[in-house]
């Protein structure tokens, strides 16, 4: 793994152990940004009030937890697939990430609902791109942001 990946994955809230122990980490790290912007498309296609909703309730999960909605998944479906292991725990950075995309989702829903088009797809028109943005170079949006907003700095390097 490269510094920058290194130094990326901590930033995302990994555990300093995982990061240096787990060699499919930067692998699996991609996946929950990966299905979040995957999941929003498909939210976009369907224009599903209903379903933006569901998907913003399921991304809270990883909002107040360690795992989020797209790691469970990935534990059970596609982890005997792939045999890359299991997910790690992520920290506070990406559980802010999460709560971030959960509000967007849940703001797409409402616009869908109401009929607002400037309320359907921006939110999803924000999260969807920085999601995928994430998931191919390992910086995260929310987690700098994070780090911004509270000064947390990164114990490495």
């Amino acid at each position: 793994m490269n510094a920058y990946t290194y130094r990326m994955l901590l930033v995302q809230g990994y555990q300093q152990d995982d990061v240096i122990h787990n060699q499919n980490l930067n692998l699996l790290a991609r996946w929950t940004p990966f299905a979040c912007g995957c999941f929003g498309m498909l939210g976009l296609i369907l224009g599903s009030p209903s379903y933006f909703w569901a998907l913003g309730i399921l991304t809270l999960l990883g909002a107040i937890g360690s795992r989020s909605f797209y790691d469970y998944l990935y534990q059970v479906f596609l982890r005997p697939l792939t045999g890359l292991g299991d997910m790690p725990a992520h920290g506070a950075p990406r559980r802010f990430g999460c709560a971030i995309g959960a509000t967007l989702f849940l703001l797409s829903g409402t616009g869908f609902h109401l009929q607002r088009p400037l309320l359907s797809f921006i939110p999803s028109l924000v999260i969807i791109p920085l999601a995928f943005l994430a998931a191919i170079t390992q910086w995260c949006f929310a987690s700098s942001l994070y780090r911004f907003i509270f000064g947390k700095k990164v114990d490495c390097c």
